[in-house]
């Protein structure tokens, strides 16, 4: 596991310090204007690749059912600013299609997905969302819920301005569940010593037999 503010069930309140418990995280099919993005950072000691990624999501306001949204775009920026400057602006997006299946998981249902086209990236901090694809008004809104790890640091962004946020970002005083799975992508210089050591291993199981 690359990056994890899901953990178990426990670790996701009912509530928080601004009295929510979600928050909207959303392309509103048709009015882009509205479109929300929940970020939340993760950091990266070394290269790596993601392969998989996770959120608990909730839904408010005139929401009906999770068979209903349409699907889930993940992104990746360099910093909050960029997200609400525009989506372009994100290093990586991979559309990720409805879920397979809404498990009921703490406050809200946990979603999961491989990725098809896993994203490689160097060593460093970043900015995730996860954003449900929902046709509202007649499905409502979809946000994702709270967790109790992390540095309780995230944003909304709302890049198109249609809530009318000053510089189009929120900062939020919580956490989101949110999880990256993956692996560590060995540096270059390390893979000559790498190789060498598989050499070394093979010399001496060679001189053993001849033994």
């Amino acid at each position: 596991m690359l990056f994890d503010q899901i953990g178990g069930p426990g670790n996701l309140p009912p509530t928080g310090p601004e009295g929510f418990f979600r928050y909207g995280s959303q392309v509103f099919v048709g009015e882009p204007q509205f479109d929300l993005a929940a970020l939340d950072d993760f950091s990266l000691a070394a290269g790596a690749r993601i392969d998989s990624v996770a959120t608990v999501i909730a839904g408010y306001g005139a929401f009906s059912s999770y068979g209903a949204i349409l699907g889930f775009e993940l992104r990746i920026f360099a910093s909050p600013q960029a997200a609400a400057s525009g989506p372009s602006n994100a290093i990586a997006v991979r559309t990720l299609g409805p879920a397979a299946n809404y498990t009921d998981f703490g406050t809200g249902k946990l979603v999961e997905f491989a990725l098809a086209d896993a994203i490689d990236l160097a060593a460093g901090s970043y900015w995730m969302t996860v954003q449900a694809v929902n046709s509202a008004p007649a499905n409502g809104q979809i946000g994702v819920v709270i967790s109790d790890l992390g540095d309780a640091t995230s944003f909304q962004a709302n890049p198109g301005g249609g809530f009318g946020i000053p510089g189009n970002l929120l900062a939020r005083p919580v956490n989101l569940a949110y999880r990256l799975g993956g692996e560590i992508i060995p540096a270059p210089a390390a893979l000559p010593l790498m190789l060498f050591g598989c050499l070394a291993c093979r010399r001496r199981r060679r001189g053993r037999a001849g033994d």
